[in-house]
């Protein structure tokens, strides 16, 4: 009697799991070199989008620097300092017109010393040295006063009492001189303030 076969020797093996784990894996493969092949032509598509972003950010850069130029050639045809001042000096004139000079001396005799007078006066939008006052707001002039005053002290009354008044601010004086033919009866002195034209209150 011949002896059982034993089917798990040669040429009896058998293959199905290892089949199954081959297909297993090619399925795997397959998948993961559809995605990777995915993800190179993304990266691609988007590496172009990018260098067409980047040459048209390039061509609107290069346009508006042409444009900035083509602005600044145009400035230098103008003279934008002398354009300025003579926008000041209009708008000077335009305020001076409004100014009302009754309301302007009754508010100095009410701020002044009572033993100081003043012998002249000069309304302008400059401070001194002929520069531009731009510290002087809208409504409100830079005046310089010339004052005689019989007071000793009438300089440091006088600013004190501009000081003290909601019409004037900023006195700065210029010059005292002690009495001449000029001013006989006290000391001549020379100061320019701050006037403020709008309508004011304590």
């Amino acid at each position: 009697m011949a002896r059982g076969l034993n089917l798990a020797r040669r040429p009896f093996i058998d293959t199905r799991p290892v089949n199954v784990a081959a297909g297993v894996l090619a399925v795997a493969v397959a998948v993961l070199t559809t995605v990777a092949v995915q993800t190179v032509v993304r990266y691609f598509d988007g590496s172009r989008k990018t260098r067409s972003t980047i040459v048209s950010l390039k061509d609107e850069i290069a346009r508006l620097e042409d444009s900035r130029k083509a602005a600044e050639a145009r400035l230098q045809r103008y003279d934008l300092d002398e354009m300025r001042a003579a926008a000041d000096d209009a708008n000077l004139i335009a305020r001076q017109r409004g100014f009302s000079w009754t309301r302007f001396l009754d508010r100095l005799e009410k701020t002044l010393p009572s033993d100081t007078r003043v012998a002249a006066v000069s309304l302008s939008g400059t401070g001194g040295s002929g520069a531009k006052w731009s510290a002087v707001p809208n409504e409100s002039f830079w005046v310089e006063l010339t004052l005689v005053s019989r007071d000793p002290n009438g300089l440091p009354k006088s600013i004190r009492a501009f000081y003290g008044s909601p019409w004037f601010d900023r006195p700065t004086p210029r010059l005292e001189e002690s009495g001449d033919r000029r001013a006989p009866d006290g000391r001549r002195i020379q100061l320019g303030v701050v006037y403020r034209d709008a309508e004011a209150a304590r």
